[in-house]
């Protein structure tokens, strides 16, 4: 199925795609085309709930090892324990050995997941040492393996994410023709060679090339932080964003760009509600230990837009819990006039 020829039934004026518009990846259908990142050490379970309730159409696992999930590793196993409110779910997995991945992948369907994902599009040097991530798009005969690998062990659509290249040149066209051949059902492009992690400008011109050669979905992504830059990308051809930073601290990113409204700030009571919500699901899912040590970088996000001092920060990041952080926050803003 090609994103040319799906049921579509919001457009602009002019007839280009909405982000609200429904697309299909494969047998998956979605009410938009919104995607949240998957993010190593942040798209939690609660934070995939998060998203879903700021209506995000697919929203995806961190990158889940594939060798955690076939020896059983506990703390592996719980990144799959999937809820029926966060459906429909990427999981996305990671490694260098196909029948290792397609034993996962099995595992990732078995816990309902909606798709899994491929990642090849990882830098990070703990990953790529061995063999993964990005480390596979030097590699194309495996990468393709692993791929039909996975095709073949799972009956839920697999989507790949891959990056332009690795140091020099750009060499996700040719990658992403051999991986649409070994049955992937969509492609995910984070435009950024592989040497510039996440440095410098996402060159989407990559995106829209992609999208052009290829005949199943490509799901552009990385700094996507606007309403225009994902219409831009919608009008020529990709067919759906991927959003990740720009919504850390900002989940109202997602609903403004469903909207077609550009994201603003909101006020530190809507702020501290939603964030308190979070803090809630954030605590079910890993209990209170866990909990605080994850939420000090979110304190951190969230207060950004209102330029913290230096008090601030240092209290949020010592603060025990949300109760004393939301104290803080408030009585600094009362203090400084931060708001």
């Amino acid at each position: 199925m090609t994103h040319t020829s799906l049921h579509i039934t919001e457009h602009f004026s002019d007839g280009t795609l909405e982000i609200r518009a429904p697309f299909g990846i494969g047998s998956l259908q979605l009410a938009n085309r919104l995607v949240q990142a998957p993010m190593a050490g942040i798209s939690g379970r609660a934070f995939r709930l998060q998203a879903r309730r700021f209506g995000v159409g697919l929203v995806t696992t961190e990158m889940i090892s594939s060798h955690g999930v076939v020896y059983n590793n506990s703390r592996t196993l719980a990144m799959l324990e999937l809820v029926a409110a966060e459906q429909p779910v990427a999981v996305q997995i990671f490694g260098s050995k196909p029948e290792v991945m397609a034993a996962a992948a099995r595992a990732a369907a078995a816990a309902r997941a909606a798709a899994i994902d491929i990642n090849m599009g990882c830098p990070v040097r703990k990953v790529v040492k061995t063999g993964a991530g990005v480390a596979l798009m030097a590699d194309e005969e495996l990468a393709v393996r692993i791929t039909d690998a996975v095709v073949e062990a799972t009956p839920v659509p697999v989507t790949v994410k891959i990056r332009s290249g690795l140091k020099n040149s750009v060499t996700a066209y040719s990658l992403a023709r051999r991986l649409e051949a070994a049955g992937a059902a969509a492609i995910c492009i984070h435009p950024r060679l592989a040497a510039q992690g996440h440095r410098g400008e996402a060159d989407h011109n990559v995106s829209i090339t992609l999208a052009e050669a290829l005949s199943i979905p490509v799901i552009a992504s990385g700094d996507i932080a606007t309403t225009g830059k994902a219409t831009e990308l919608l009008q020529q051809g990709c067919a759906a964003v991927m959003v990740g930073r720009a919504s850390l601290g900002n989940p109202w990113i997602f609903s403004d760009l469903l909207a077609g409204e550009e994201s603003r700030r909101r006020d530190i009571d809507e702020l501290l509600l939603e964030l308190g919500r979070f803090n809630r699901d954030v605590v079910s899912e890993m209990g209170k230990a866990r909990a605080g040590r994850y939420l000090r970088k979110f304190y951190g996000w969230y207060m950004k837009p209102f330029r913290p001092n230096a008090e601030l920060r240092h209290g949020l990041f010592q603060a025990e819990n949300f109760e004393s952080a939301e104290r803080l926050i408030r009585q600094q803003i009362r203090q400084a006039g931060l708001s």
